[in-house]
């Protein structure tokens, strides 16, 4: 519903008018960027039906497949009915981009599915209006694609947009959930990462999250199947692949850097009472305002390098009380940073010693890095052809 607001003044030639549209609906849609829950309770809403089953502990199922209610299907096809100019795009991908945060829990609740079903959804309005996607609306959509990490490392390894890794090494609610097509929302995640790409804020999000989503999945499967160098190395690497990807879409290398090495702002560390380190990862529901994007930027080696000391693959860590890079808290968490000129170098050195007598680790993750050389894919036509998009 639109709101018409006519103003008439009275001037000295005579009288003037001015007339201007108001959407009630952007107002709405931007009050929930900062409610994750009340965002998922717009875009993905339960009927009377499913409140109570959810209420007695159970979903609403079809089979083994969640079912979105009535309500939501009729929900979106409202929104993707309307006419949306840029100031509704930017306050949708404000909400959408809380609403995704919900999806990447570790169990498929039904908020998890909700989250996964109403964020398909926005993906697929949104790449059918890329022409009304402002420097924010990209900087939030960045927020979405990051909270979608599984998803654009299969884009980038050129499988199946719902594929899991080997052994099940990803435990997230896949995009199809509720029935969303997968050709439709393999095109339209495709579509919207190169649009977004040479957003230096959007890189940043993304890489932001998809690394840090990384590191905790890396840190909880080989709590379970055991650590080695080999495992890790191959988590950060396919994660590499997505981000090499990304950076080659939009020649965004530093700011992919930067948000990779940033990804440790969102990581927590725990340990159980046999000494075991577990790393967890915040979704990110708003982009970073004005993210500092610097040249030389460690990327990944600061989040793989806080999963090798947690996993136990240092075999001589430095001493914490003369190391600037270095922190041990008071469970026995590691912790690195390399934010300043000085702890990046102090790092470097460390690394060039041998890191900690741990040459494989060395090895290995001098092997891995963000320089925007894809080696699936050598050309933005070239990925434009693959997923279909020979008119964006």
């Amino acid at each position: 519903m639109l709101v018409v607001v006519l103003v008439v003044a009275g001037v000295a030639g005579g009288v003037w008018w001015r007339v201007w549209v108001e959407d009630p609906l952007e107002a709405q849609l931007a009050e929930l960027a900062s409610d994750p829950a009340a965002a998922l309770d717009y875009l993905a809403p339960i009927d009377d039906a499913e409140q109570a089953d959810t209420d007695d502990d159970t979903s609403k199922e079809d089979g083994d497949l969640w079912v979105p209610s009535d309500e939501a299907h009729q929900h979106w096809d409202q929104l993707a009915d309307r006419r949306w100019g840029t100031k509704g795009i930017t306050a949708l991908t404000q909400a959408l981009a809380a609403a995704s945060s919900l999806r990447n829990t570790d169990t498929s609740t039904d908020d998890n599915r909700r989250a996964t079903w109403a964020t398909a959804q926005g993906v697929i309005l949104l790449a059918n209006h890329t022409g009304q996607l402002t420097d924010q609306a990209k900087a939030n959509v960045g927020v979405v694609l990051g909270n979608c990490p599984t998803e654009l490392m299969a884009l980038a390894q050129r499988v199946h947009i719902t594929a899991t890794g080997p052994d099940g090494y990803y435990t997230t609610t896949p995009l199809t959930t509720g029935g969303t097509d997968q050709q439709a929302i393999t095109t339209a995640t495709a579509h919207l990462m190169y649009e977004v790409a040479d957003s230096t804020e959007a890189a940043y999000e993304i890489s932001r999250s998809a690394t840090a989503y990384t590191a905790a999945r890396a840190s909880q499967y080989m709590n379970t199947h055991g650590a080695s160098t080999d495992t890790l190395a191959d988590f950060y690497a396919r994660n590499a692949d997505a981000l090499n990807l990304l950076a080659l879409l939009g020649n965004t290398t530093d700011a992919v850097n930067a948000g990779t090495a940033a990804s440790t702002d969102l990581l927590t560390i725990t340990t159980n009472t046999n000494g075991q380190h577990t790393i967890t990862h915040t979704p990110t529901t708003t982009p970073q305002p004005n993210p500092t994007i610097t040249t030389d930027t460690p990327g990944l080696l600061t989040p793989a390098y806080t999963n090798a000391f947690n996993a136990g693959l240092i075999n001589n860590p430095p001493d914490p009380n003369t190391t600037t890079w270095y922190t041990v808290d008071t469970n026995g968490g590691h912790h690195i940073t390399l934010k300043t000129n000085e702890q990046q170098r102090n790092f470097y050195t460390w690394v060039t010693d041998g890191s900690g007598n741990s040459l494989g680790v060395k090895d290995v993750m001098n092997r891995i890095g963000i320089n925007g050389n894809s080696e699936r894919w050598r050309t933005t036509d070239e990925f434009k052809e693959y997923y279909g998009g020979d008119e964006w």
